[in-house]
């Protein structure tokens, strides 16, 4: 079974794609997203913006995406851990065995006590 795959990097290619902006009460995802092209990348979901953590809770903040058939990707938190302030995000989620994924998700969550509160992009298609 074949693994899914996190790439960062900065690109100028063109696909479809658009806003995304994400608030969970404490913190917030403001970017975009766009699939790359069969033979762009890996064909996935690239997602860029910026993490941010907006309470000085003790709480950190992380996004993380992930592509249909497999589960959520390895996150990227705001920098300075339960502080407020922003991260970058800039990576590209794929299905290694494909040449392009067709569909996936994004999200923000926040690292509370129990299970995370997140707040989760509608389905983003090809």
């Amino acid at each position: 079974m074949a693994a899914a795959f996190v790439l960062g990097f900065a690109s100028t290619a063109q696909a479809l794609g658009g806003p995304l902006n994400l608030n969970n009460g404490t913190g917030h995802f403001s970017g975009s997203w766009e699939f790359y092209p069969q033979g762009t990348g890996h064909g996935g979901l690239h997602v860029w913006g910026s993490v941010c953590d907006d309470s000085n809770d003790g709480n950190g903040v992380y996004g993380e995406g992930r592509v249909h058939g497999y589960g959520w990707s390895s996150n990227v938190g705001d920098g300075n851990g339960s502080a407020a302030g922003c991260g970058s995000e800039n990576r590209e989620f794929y299905d290694s065995a494909t040449v392009y994924s067709s569909y996936g998700w994004y999200q923000v969550c926040t690292d509370d006590l129990g299970s995370d509160t997140c707040a989760t992009s509608a389905r983003l298609n090809r």
